[in-house]
């Protein structure tokens, strides 16, 4: 009997398929959103949103960084970006949301310094989200899992 338990176990386990992926629905998209500035501060790297659409109020978090790496224009978007070990050349802002998806990077501006740049980046990067349909759209148009 114990035998008999002990391979329907083990033919359920080799049966059963694993689960492999999670599918996270999340209503939003360049067209028909509007967000919310959230308070972020300055010399921060994290900045917050809350953005609606529908109806449906969904919480946004990101990063934003100085880099050395200058877009080709505001809302260009990079999968990766170089960080100078000469702190002066990190001037330009680009932003990441990175909850409740995560996006490409996406240009902001190029700052007067790279102090200025650090300071105010994040803060870009919240206000942005807001007023700009380009950052949005370059937000939430280049998700990734």
């Amino acid at each position: 009997m114990k035998l008999k338990i002990i391979l329907a176990g083990l033919l359920c386990t080799i049966i059963a398929p694993p689960a492999l992926a999670v599918t996270k629905c999340v209503a939003l998209s360049s067209s028909g959103t509007t967000c919310t500035y959230g308070d972020t501060g300055t010399n921060v790297a994290d900045w917050t949103a809350t953005c609606k659409k529908n109806g449906i109020s969904t919480p946004i978090k990101g990063i934003g960084i100085c880099s050395a790496n200058k877009g080709s224009a505001f809302g260009a978007t990079a999968t990766e970006l170089e960080i100078s070990s000469t702190a002066d050349d990190n001037l330009n802002c680009w932003c990441k949301m990175t909850s409740p998806a995560v996006s490409r990077w996406v240009f902001h501006n190029s700052g007067t310094s790279a102090g200025y740049c650090a300071r105010n980046c994040a803060s870009f990067c919240s206000g942005n989200v807001q007023i700009s349909a380009a950052i949005r759209s370059a937000l939430f148009g280049s998700l990734s899992d």
